[in-house]
């Protein structure tokens, strides 16, 4: 077996309906949870958290347009690209996807504002490379330590100003001018029982890095779920996590 993936997604307590969707391979959902083996048969798949923005359903269309939208341009990638071309392959598709997103938008009054984070691993061909944009994360777990491998695309990273809401996001697909997008080879900082964790901020809002650090050796994110609802849930929350062999 190469990895094994588990996610979850929940509205949470405050909200009426969930903006988060998720895709698991070839699985895209919202408010579930679903568990997959992958094994040396392989070649690739792409796992992501969708955070989305906007007024009325506007969040929820925008996240799922851009997943639907990430597997089909995950799926045409042909063998043998290296590093470059997959980040070059990305910077290109989260510009189009972008436009496609302000075209919804400005075509629709209910869509207008709508946009969306985006965070996640693409595996491909042995290798595993990470994608991010927007204030969900990804951390790299080894037990018994936490490392966040993201930085949050926010007005108050940015400029280090502690007074800024955390929740001010300064990159978003959809949202703003032009999107930016990381993207890493992070295959060599891997190891055989290393734990991937990519989620939306409805996480790591309730829980800090201390507690979700203990939480992870238990391998249980339906734990964690209800974790976030003892802390009251006030967001959508939605988590993968990824466990290497």
């Amino acid at each position: 077996m190469l990895f094994t993936a588990e996610a979850i997604s929940d509205k949470g307590l405050r909200r009426t309906n969930n903006e988060d969707h998720v895709l698991i391979d070839d699985e895209l959902f919202t408010d579930d949870y679903i568990k997959k083996e992958f094994n040396e048969n392989t070649s690739f798949a792409v796992f992501a958290v969708a955070d989305g923005i906007g007024g009325h359903k506007a969040g929820e269309v925008a996240s799922e347009e851009v997943l639907k939208d990430l597997s089909r341009f995950t799926e045409q990638l042909p063998p043998n690209l290296s590093y470059e071309d997959i980040k070059a392959g990305f910077v290109k598709w989260i510009r189009n996807i972008h436009e496609h997103l302000q075209i919804m938008s400005s075509g629709n009054p209910s869509f207008e504002g709508m946009g969306t984070t985006l965070t996640g691993i693409f595996y491909y061909h042995g290798k595993y490379f990470s994608f991010h944009a927007g204030d969900s994360r990804l951390y790299l777990y080894r037990y018994p330590d936490l490392k966040q491998l993201t930085i949050d695309h926010t007005l108050a990273w940015f400029t280090n100003d502690p007074a800024i809401p955390s929740n001010y996001i300064a990159n978003s697909i959809g949202g703003g001018k032009t999107p930016f997008i990381d993207v890493k080879d992070i295959t060599s900082s891997l190891k055989p029982n290393d734990k991937l964790l990519i989620c939306s901020d409805g996480l790591t809002d309730m829980l800090n890095d201390e507690k979700i650090e203990k939480l992870l050796p238990k391998n249980d994110i339906k734990r964690m779920m209800e974790e976030v609802y003892l802390q009251g849930a006030r967001d959508n929350t939605s988590i993968i996590l990824l466990t290497i062999a």
